[in-house]
């Protein structure tokens, strides 16, 4: 009888371990976005772009710089296009549309997404 309590106890354990590791929840900040086409570039000649964007937007709101913000919400405008050096690769350049944090690290941006929609963002700040 002391087995089979051990057994009970030792599985309850083990289960409760498991059920209580969860994967940290990503907390996402606010975004406003605006995009531009880039002048000379066609939205008809970049098929991949609406998912390049829902991708990108995903990403924005959960990158660290974006996340450190003060902003309650940032407001960003985006110019997108074809990079010159592969025509299958999307560049966007984005900017916080409010002066008072145009200087804040997160406000000022540019990232890619190629033909594999795998995105790469780079602050300017470095990050």
């Amino acid at each position: 009888m002391k087995n089979v309590i051990a057994l009970f106890l030792l599985t309850s354990f083990v289960l409760f371990g498991c059920a209580s590791k969860k994967e940290p929840e990503v907390d996402f900040k606010p975004l406003q976005m605006h995009w531009i086409l880039a002048e000379g570039d066609d939205d008809s000649q970049m098929p991949l772009k609406d998912n390049c964007v829902i991708l990108l937007t995903g990403r924005l709101m959960g990158e660290p710089a974006v996340q450190a913000s003060a902003a309650g919400e940032l407001n960003y405008e985006i110019i997108y296009g074809r990079t010159p050096e592969n025509a299958e690769t999307l560049y966007f350049r984005g900017f916080c549309r409010d002066l008072p944090l145009a200087d804040n690290p997160e406000c000022s941006w540019y990232a890619t997404c190629d033909k594999d929609l795998k995105i790469v963002v780079k602050f300017d700040n470095g990050d």
